[in-house]
């Protein structure tokens, strides 16, 4: 029911219509008005039923579309592809690399180091750290008057 209309309201409707129409009338005016009742709520539905199938198409449109792309677009191939040029690029990479890269012949065979880096100060360990001063304690509070 309407939240506008309750039971005073429809009983004040039905004494009026006993009334105006007549007790002999009012069952066929009564059967009448629900028929049209009746009519109204059909149409409605069917209304909202046409609503309904036409949002479930456009949603299937949209589903099918996208699964449609999903078909086209292929994961394993891109990967493939982006590996192809990653190896493209690394061989060139290599190939500059190589040509710019220029092997000199070692300076000591024996594998021991050249006498030019090894510096010799005559110390061989390294000199004891000096220990840390223990830190002064924190005043807190007021300041004592003395």
């Amino acid at each position: 029911m309407n939240p506008g209309i309750g039971m005073p309201e429809i009983a004040v409707l039905l004494l009026l219509a006993l009334i105006v129409v007549g007790p002999a009338e009012l069952p066929k005016m009564m059967r009448t008005i629900g028929r049209f009742v009746n009519q109204a709520r059909s149409m409605a539905k069917d209304f909202q039923r046409s609503f309904d199938e036409m949002g479930r198409e456009g949603e299937l449109a949209d589903l099918r579309k996208e699964i449609e792309n999903l078909k086209s677009a292929n994961p394993a191939s891109e990967i493939s592809e982006e590996l192809r040029k990653a190896k493209e690029e690394l061989r060139h990479a290599e190939a500059i690399g190589a040509k710019e890269k220029v092997v000199k012949p070692a300076a000591n065979a024996a594998g021991k180091p050249d006498a030019k880096f090894i510096e010799d100060d005559g110390n061989t360990i390294a000199p004891p750290r000096e220990k840390p001063k223990p830190a002064q304690p924190i005043k807190t509070g007021a300041p004592e008057d003395e």
